[in-house]
């Protein structure tokens, strides 16, 4: 029975998951794909260099929004089944949102790199994973410029942050070793996500980040 909530879980939060702010509000508010703009990607990065701040408040809260909904679904889901599982609940259904962000069904599965994704389902299941990753990530931006260096070194302390929170060992005794795994899956599917990153980064032509849009 518990494998039937968990699915119901992780169909709930991809749907949710695969309503990508930056979409959305490109084609409602300038009549245009985000996708097709800048570097072809529909996150939060792009859509601020090629629209600017008050459309970029509007992908953040839907994009926040979708995935604390999700995992607050998820965790009323799990603990009208068992309280015992509430966490995993959130941490499942928060976690195929950012699924659905990267690969929207809506939208042909071609979303964004699930950053923002990533950082608020960590703020909402621990507040000091969340800390610890800002921290890393404004230093980096800060000492680079690199919006996108940042985001992979974050992606891949992402996963080691929640094992340190949920210790393996710790983990297969109490069942709540999907936690780590799922953190796991996301800090490499981000890095993944970052391909093209990674080698412009390498290459040298990776653009630096700049509070002014695009002209």
């Amino acid at each position: 029975m518990i494998v039937f909530w968990f699915a119901v879980c992780a169909v709930i939060g991809y749907l949710l998951g695969s309503f990508n702010g930056a979409i959305l509000i490109s084609r409602w508010f300038r009549k245009e794909d985000i996708r097709s703009k800048g570097s072809g990607n529909a996150g939060l990065t792009n859509f601020y260099r090629n629209y600017g701040g008050t459309d970029t408040l509007l992908v953040l809260l839907i994009d926040v929004g979708k995935t604390v909904a999700a995992c607050f679904i998820g965790r009323a889901i799990m603990r009208s089944y068992d309280p015992v599982w509430f966490d995993e609940g959130a941490m499942l259904c928060g976690g195929f949102s950012v699924i659905g962000h990267i690969f929207p069904i809506w939208f042909g599965f071609r979303g964004g790199k699930g950053i923002l994704t990533c950082g608020t389902l960590a703020a909402f299941i621990d507040w000091r994973i969340i800390m610890i990753l800002l921290v890393v990530f404004a230093a980096i931006l800060i000492l680079t410029k690199y919006v996108s260096l940042g985001s992979i070194i974050c992606a891949v302390l992402y996963p080691f942050l929640f094992w340190i929170r949920y210790p393996i060992d710790k983990n297969i005794e109490e069942g709540t070793i999907m936690m780590t795994i799922m953190a796991f899956c996301l800090g490499a599917l981000a890095v993944y996500m970052h391909h093209g990153n990674i080698k412009r980064l390498r290459e040298g032509t990776e653009n630096k980040f700049s509070f002014h849009k695009k002209k």
